[in-house]
């Protein structure tokens, strides 16, 4: 099978073509935006709780008309969302591309909200004048703006690398004479150069050459259906004298792209580290395996059993190499279920203990749709796995340069752009593109789930082996909460840790200084269970 998997023809798309050809010539504004507070000058009194909610911070204003109050706002509650964005002759950053914006989420009922959340934006170094804040009150009609103001470049930190970054905070009074007059907005920003990078190209290149110490090799797991979108791929990194072994299982539309963290976790413990990519995802594109490429993870069965598999011939070829002293397994997001599966029908007796960074144990809309309408899907459609949910189209701006791959109209995600931004990834192996959904995916997580809910009620476990289960409450794709509630459902030798910033895949975030305290945090925890 011969399938060009390289990356697309961006000459008619010059926002894309400058962004992914030219990107030292942009620069990241690291935002943490902390929230609203009183000015220490302010004659209000109060904490902000429900008593003092008529008089304190940014609350809608009574007057007073004979015997009665009369709110002086639209919506009776203070429900605030942000949204910060550069602005600028040309900042890179457009309504199909906004890797420029960020909205901040609604903070409901509340004169003085505070979202502690951290964000990155990206624009161009010459075309970027500068950020723009605002915060508006949500209302059923259309939404007041409480606040708007914006921060001149030259105001904000110079550019510099990740490790020497200069934080700037800054306090933005209201205005006067609005229901900001009481209160200010604090934030700070660090700005990084985009020439500078977690992971940089070089790095992404290097990790596939041989060294004195430690050498490559892949090994393709062909399925018995003898078609190619049927095979997995376990990428090995193995040392000369090893002792002990990780199986590392990729989340959906994920690549390794994790030397950052391997080398601090696994490499300088003496591990080799291998990278299970099941079906479909991964390297499987860049072999050629994948032909669509809106069905990148995409699960043909409809059931996670299929990587049962791959996962057991994946454990015999590490056996086969070396008879390690300690086995961990680790997995990311949709990785978690694909892993808890096997474990659920194979048991644990390969491994010694787990590291799951934000796995997906809590299903949520799209799964839980899957499972609740498979049978009219079966009616409606003969391949009812197959059907994709939430097909990205192409923007009416691009509407006669599309961007087009695999002989296929994708939409370049400003999402995953900002991860290659600071991490960079071959797009043969991780998708820069929107790739939606589909019901194979859907019922595969969804059965699961329900499995693993099956063995809770049991009062049974999934393993009595140690594991850690690590994730934000940032998260931009799982629910944390559900994440660590279900956590209890594997087994009972568990560490839970939720953090407050870092995103999905806890190891890109988009602050180094997290990403850095994260690996930090699962070095202890390794040390603490004899895993060094």
């Amino acid at each position: 099978m011969t399938t060009d998997t390289s990356w697309p023809n961006f000459e008619k798309t010059p926002i894309y073509q400058s962004f992914f050809e030219n990107h030292d010539s942009y620069e990241r504004y690291h935002v943490y935006l902390i929230g609203v507070r009183l000015k220490k000058d302010s004659k209000q009194k109060g904490s902000g709780s429900k008593a003092d909610r008529k008089s304190v911070g940014i609350a809608p204003k009574t007057v007073k008309a004979g015997r009665f109050h009369i709110k002086s706002a639209v919506d009776p509650t203070c429900d605030c969302y942000a949204v910060i964005e550069t602005f600028g002759d040309d900042t890179g950053s457009t309504d199909y591309f906004p890797v420029g914006k960020e909205k901040f989420a609604t903070i409901k009922d509340t004169p003085l909200p505070a979202w502690d959340a951290k964000a990155v934006l990206i624009g161009k170094k010459e075309g970027t004048q500068g950020l723009r804040l605002t915060i508006s009150d949500e209302n059923r009609g259309a939404d007041e703006v409480l606040f708007s103001t914006q921060i001149e470049r030259s105001d904000l930190p110079e550019a510099g690398e990740f490790g020497s970054l200069e934080e700037k905070e800054f306090v933005l009074p209201g205005e006067e004479g609005t229901r900001m007059e009481d209160v200010e907005v604090c934030l700070r920003i660090k700005v990084s150069d985009g020439a500078s990078r977690v992971v940089t190209k070089e790095d992404t290149e290097k990790q596939y050459e041989n060294t004195d110490d430690m050498s490559y090799v892949e090994k393709v797991i062909e399925d018995e259906s003898g078609k190619p979108q049927d095979n997995a791929l376990l990428q090995c990194w193995q040392h000369s004298s090893p002792s002990k072994a990780v199986l590392w299982v990729l989340g959906r539309n994920d690549c390794f792209m994790h030397m950052h963290v391997a080398t601090k976790l696994f490499f300088e413990k003496g591990y080799d580290v291998y990278v299970f990519n099941y079906k479909m995802n991964g390297h499987c594109r860049k072999k050629g395996w994948v032909s669509d490429p809106h069905y990148n993870s995409h699960c043909f069965s409809g059931d996670f059993n299929v990587y049962i598999h791959d996962i057991e011939q994946s454990l015999k070829i590490i056996k086969e190499h070396h008879n390690y002293e300690t086995t961990l397994g680790y997995a990311h997001s949709t990785g978690g279920p694909i892993l808890v599966n096997y474990l659920m029908h194979r048991g644990d007796d390969a491994f010694d203990g787990f590291v799951f960074n934000s796995p997906f144990l809590l299903a949520h809309t799209l799964a839980e749709f899957a499972l609740k309408n498979s049978m009219v899907a079966r009616k409606l459609f003969n391949s009812y796995n197959d059907m994709k949910v939430g097909v990205a189209t192409t923007p009416e701006e691009l509407k006669d340069t599309p961007v087009t791959y695999l002989g296929t109209e994708v939409v370049v995600s400003s999402w995953s752009a900002r991860i290659w931004s600071m991490h960079y990834f071959d797009w043969a192996t991780r998708p820069l593109y929107k790739v939606p959904k589909t019901l194979g995916f859907a019922q595969g997580v969804t059965k699961v789930h329900i499995n693993l809910k099956k063995v809770f009620n049991n009062k049974d476990t999934v393993t009595t082996k140690p594991f850690l289960v690590i994730t934000a409450r940032a998260d931009d794709t799982l629910d944390s909460k559900g994440t660590v509630s279900r956590a209890d459902w594997i087994g009972p030798a568990r560490t839970e840790v939720e953090l407050n910033d870092a995103t999905h895949d806890i190891f890109l975030s988009n602050d180094k200084d997290d990403t850095d305290m994260v690996v930090d945090m699962v070095k202890v925890w390794m040390k603490n269970k004899g895993f060094n």
